[in-house]
């Protein structure tokens, strides 16, 4: 819900004073309407609540770019708002960066995506995360005893210090009927196979720079006191919070309480890992990402995805396997093939990335002999088709060559078959789409009329929904199709809606992650919100910075899968890239006055009466 906004006209100077302000107390709770300069100049929309370190900068960027070309602010040419109380509950709008050539879209964060958020504070817990244990003793009291004497409620006053050790022990040994010197002996024993996990070591001392790091324990002062004679890890931690010194254990809100005042961390920016699901329970209660500790892999791939850069740590898997970025199958057999290899270079425009083959007319699918099927496989339109559009070795007479024996391959319907063989009769709408691509780009579209309104066909009756005889999943023929809309404006106009009607079907839908890559760059495209799909995707990341698995391409004789890892995670990068920075097909825009007009009609026309006209 929203409260307390304001809608305010600001010149240039003051617009700069008002954001920089706001920044530096790391907070935005206003509505910034601008426009600078005169004549066809920009307008500048500052929208929302904590804007993220990514939106700040382009707000800077922005406003710096104009005060450096020292341009004085004259009055809006075209109405001037201040509304000092917008009405609760009111929608806010997207971001928006006016200019009167384009008009770029930056998502708002959602209140529960953490996908936008600069973490600067972690706290972990001790024991069972940074330190093991072993409740196996050379004693008479068992495992289960041990672990049983952890959960009563004389431990938990012993942990919090309102009784001595001695008290404890007796206490519990009048309670279970045990020997209070056996209870005594016992814990001495565990506490002498206490040992650090190194990997742990190593992560939290990765993750420390720019960020504080606490400790947070339920732990007695006898044992905290044996546990800083016993590790030389403590220097990790900016400090540490114990149940003893703070008369307070975990779950209980007051001891997060009293650690969120002494530490002055920002909830929302501050993550706490715990083994305990109680324990993480209640930090996600003060607004805290918790991480529950499973095992080391699956905490190390989350802390990692959340703490750093995704798209650089994608870049940086995909320049480590240069040249080795190699598809395999369901059945686990490595394959050489072009196919991915065309889309990996369109997708990063880095060819030290791939390896191909280059062909002076059509291309073929592997870069040798067929594998998983006969050996002598034919050249086929969908790969020459990308191949065409990907690369730019093949002069353009060879080019128009190659789409003369495209058209060749029509059947009697008038659409392109697959293969450059007229004993393998297969056709594929996502096929088809590539060919329009090709043809479209080189201004030979309209040959394939036939071609274009069964792809039409295709998209308006969600034929796709189940993917094609060659291609997984139904993102492919969107995403290909995407692909199209950008050599063949007219083409857009004319299927957009119900591009951007199928997108939303699919936001939600059950994935593997090159379907939820493929998913956000046709939702970007469209300038729709798919925030959840595009968090579900960044959480996929592996700790090698890679995506994986994402089921692509298939025989169509048999349904064998492939797979490339070096394609999905091109493809995840941009997704992640461009829901940060949504384009606006300038078709879907009449002019700027419209598109201003549709972001300011969400003021409450009682309010409008406060405007004045200035025209």
């Amino acid at each position: 819900m929203i409260s307390g906004y304001e809608w305010c006209i600001r010149s240039l100077g003051g617009l700069i004073r008002e954001l920089t302000a706001r920044v530096v107390a790391g907070r935005s709770s206003r509505v910034f309407i601008s426009r600078t300069g005169q004549g066809r100049t920009s307008y500048c929309l500052v929208v929302g609540t904590g804007l993220n370190t990514d939106l700040r900068w382009e707000i800077g960027r922005v406003v710096g770019q104009r005060a450096k070309k020292g341009q004085k602010s004259s009055p809006p040419g075209r109405r001037a708002l201040r509304l000092d109380r917008i009405e609760h509950g009111l929608p806010i709008p997207p971001l928006f960066y006016f200019s009167f050539s384009k008009m770029v879209a930056l998502s708002r964060p959602s209140s529960s995506s953490s996908s936008s958020i600069r973490y600067d504070t972690i706290i972990f817990d001790l024991g069972d995360v940074l330190f093991t244990w072993s409740p196996s003793t050379k004693t008479s009291i068992s495992p289960k005893t041990l672990r049983s004497i952890l959960q009563t409620t004389t431990w938990f006053q012993y942990e919090k210090g309102d009784i001595s050790e001695d008290e404890c022990y007796a206490s519990v040994a009048l309670e279970m009927a045990l020997s209070s010197e056996d209870i005594r002996n016992a814990f001495q024993h565990a506490r002498e196979t206490l040992v650090s996990r190194p990997v742990m070591v190593d992560l939290i001392r990765e993750l420390r720079p720019g960020r504080k790091i606490y400790a947070m324990s339920n732990i007695s002062a006898e044992d905290f006191a044996f546990l800083q004679t016993k590790s030389s890890d403590m220097d990790l931690f900016d400090h540490c919070f114990t149940s003893s010194s703070a008369r307070e254990r975990k779950p209980n809100i007051g001891y997060f309480r009293h650690v969120l005042e002494h530490t002055g961390a920002d909830p929302v920016r501050t993550i706490f890992v715990d083994d305990k699901l109680d324990n993480v329970l209640a930090a996600r209660s003060f607004g805290m990402t918790g991480i529950l500790y499973d095992d080391f892999e699956n905490v190390e791939r989350t802390l990692r995805n959340l703490c750093f850069d995704p798209t650089v740590r994608g870049e940086a898997f995909l320049k480590q396997n240069a040249g080795q970025h190699l598809s395999y199958t369901s059945t686990g057999v490595t394959i050489h093939e072009n196919f991915a290899q065309l889309l990996i270079l369109e997708a990063t425009h880095d060819p030290s990335l791939v390896k191909y083959t280059k062909y002076d007319g059509p291309f073929n699918f592997f870069r040798g002999e067929g594998e998983l099927t006969t050996s002598a496989f034919p050249c086929d339109a969908d790969t020459t088709s990308i191949g065409i559009t990907c690369s730019d070795h093949m002069s353009p007479e060879k080019k128009h060559e190659v789409m003369d024996a495209i058209l060749a391959l029509r059947n009697a319907d008038g659409i392109p078959q697959v293969y450059f063989d007229s004993s393998r009769p297969r056709i594929d709408p996502v096929v088809c789409v590539n060919v329009l691509t090709l043809f479209y780009k080189y201004g030979r579209g309209k040959q394939l009329k036939e071609c274009f309104e069964w792809v039409e066909s295709v998209l308006r009756y969600r034929a796709f929904s189940e993917g094609t005889r060659y291609y997984e999943p139904p993102e492919a023929f969107l995403f290909f199709l995407s692909r199209l809309f950008l050599v063949a404006p007219d083409v857009y106009k004319r299927l957009g809606t119900v591009f951007a009607e199928c997108c939303r079907e699919r936001i939600g839908l059950k994935g593997d992650a090159l379907a939820l890559a493929m998913r956000v760059v046709c939702c970007n495209f469209a300038g729709i919100d798919a925030s959840g799909d595009l968090m579900t995707l960044r959480n996929m990341q592996e700790i090698d910075g890679g995506w994986p698995d994402g089921w692509f391409y298939k025989y169509g004789s048999n349904g064998v899968l492939i797979a490339n890892r070096g394609f999905t995670t091109a493809l995840a990068i941009n997704a992640i890239k461009g829901a940060g920075l949504r384009m606006k097909r300038p078709s879907s825009i009449t002019n700027l006055k419209q598109a201003w007009n549709d972001t300011v009609v969400r003021i409450p026309h009682r309010f409008r009466s406060t405007a004045h006209d200035l025209h």
